[in-house]
């Protein structure tokens, strides 16, 4: 297949998809949209290769999927509505650029997010870099530095699972058990209502637990304090695998893409969204603690340098 007729088949596959502000979408050298008054973009950008984000046998299509629910999760954690995606695809051949295509369309049609445009290109590894933009109305975007000494931390979704479908692939273990957890949902309609509900602070945890609450303390000039044994799945997780096992997947296990954010610790209402999960205090850092014992786990997250 050509070049031509290669780019042809997977924008035939992907797009246009119907939008009610994106006004020329796919196939012009760049996409138009209208612009909603009251409100401020939200933009983000996000590469996935594989070796590094998934492993190097893991089904292309699958990998894709994956890739698209951790873009779009960083929209979540802002609380944005999702506008559009722009996707460049690098692949060593035909047939890796026709699966990860498919993948990027399943992951979009099953969030509701249109393509708007993209590209193609020769790489000697595959690989997708992938543009999102929502919107929030003007002055409400969730940040990392808000989090205010005295507010509850939460934590919406459960963490640790993609770290043990990953070790469940590694090990040869390719059916059934952890391995449906090794490609999430963006939390998106989650960041959405957290911001509408007056959310100010929130991450989502791609890197770790621990590390992407000590972004948000770093940021926000505080510290935390998480109880590990609080979060979503937890004793699900210690029967499993067992104590030692469970506190080092919960810490440091990053792309569940929980929603990691702070509240006002009266704001009981949030109980139906969130788990109470630790503490906002002075000071700096973040210490991990289980069953009310600090706990020091050998790493807290994932780090490209």
């Amino acid at each position: 297949m050509d070049e031509r007729k290669l780019i042809e088949t997977v924008w035939a596959q992907l797009g246009p998809k119907p939008h009610a502000r994106l006004r020329l979408g796919i196939g012009d050298d760049a996409s138009v949209h209208a612009v909603r008054a009251g409100y401020e973009w939200v933009v983000s950008t996000d590469a996935s290769i594989a070796g590094v984000h998934w492993p190097s046998d893991f089904p292309l299509e699958d990998a894709a999927r994956k890739a698209v629910a951790a873009a779009l999760s960083d929209l979540a954690a802002m609380g944005a509505e999702p506008e559009a995606v722009w996707a460049a695809v690098g692949a060593p051949d035909t047939d890796a650029v026709l699966a990860l295509a498919a993948g990027v369309g399943r992951a979009l049609d099953a969030h509701e997010v249109p393509l708007a445009g993209g590209d193609l290109t020769r790489a000697p590894v595959a690989m997708l870099a992938l543009t999102c933009a929502g919107w929030v109305p003007e002055g409400t975007a969730m940040r990392r530095d808000r989090a205010q000494v005295g507010e509850t931390v939460w934590l919406a979704g459960p963490v640790g699972l993609a770290h043990l479908a990953l070790k469940q692939w590694q090990a040869g273990r390719r059916q059934g058990g952890m391995i449906k957890f090794f490609v999430p949902q963006a939390r998106l309609h989650t960041g959405m209502r957290l911001r509408e509900l007056g959310v100010r602070c929130c991450i989502d945890v791609s890197d770790g637990l621990l590390l992407d609450a000590e972004r948000v303390a770093l940021a926000s000039g505080v510290g935390m304090e998480i109880d590990l044994d609080a979060t979503p799945a937890w004793s699900a997780l210690v029967e499993k695998v067992g104590l030692e096992a469970a506190i080092e997947a919960v810490a440091s296990g990053g792309e569940d893409y929980a929603l990691l954010f702070t509240a006002p610790k009266d704001k009981g209402f949030l109980e139906e969204i969130a788990a109470p999960i630790g503490r906002v205090v002075e000071g700096g850092g973040v210490r991990a603690f289980v069953a009310g014992r600090e706990v020091q786990p050998r790493r807290r997250g994932f780090v490209h340098f």
